[in-house]
């Protein structure tokens, strides 16, 4: 009996048409289900990134550059592996990390040889920093302000 519906289904286009057509729609809505749910995630880590980080960059007033700080912990430093990079003479090859809890940076020096600077002030541990706070790595200062935040539509 089982035979004879499969061959009459088998044989009959309609069906298989039919078939077909369920099968791209579900196909197509898995898809679109998969894609909303990742557009869902990656505003969701948006928002805990920007709690997170303050919206906070560097501003290299000398070459008019924006450094934007986009990790937990970045490394400062003249080595090509350091996350920011500036090949001055002064900056040691692993010179610093600046790096963000709760919404507050914070820079620790790396017993550099020039020295870590906070605002005029040399620093020998961690310091926590706020907006327009001017760092010293060496002879390459940065300021760390807030972003200007693009407001959306």
């Amino acid at each position: 009996m089982l035979e004879n519906i499969l061959e009459f289904l088998q044989g009959n286009a309609i069906f298989s048409i039919c078939i077909s057509a369920v099968v791209v729609i579900f196909i197509t809505a898995s898809i679109f289900t998969m894609f909303n749910h990742a557009q869902e995630e990656k505003r969701v880590e948006q928002l805990r990134w920007n709690k997170v980080s303050a919206h906070m960059a560097l501003y290299d007033l000398s070459r008019r550059l924006v450094i934007p700080l986009e990790a937990d912990e970045i490394l400062v430093g003249r080595h090509g592996a350091a996350d920011i990079r500036f090949p001055d003479m002064s900056v040691s090859r692993y010179h610093a990390v600046l790096y963000v809890s709760n919404g507050i940076w914070s820079v620790m020096d790396l017993d550099s040889k020039s020295g870590t600077f906070v605002n005029g002030r040399k620093i020998r541990s961690q310091v926590k920093l706020k907006d327009s706070d001017e760092i010293r790595f060496g002879d390459k200062a940065v300021v760390i302000r807030e972003r200007r935040r693009r407001k959306h539509v």
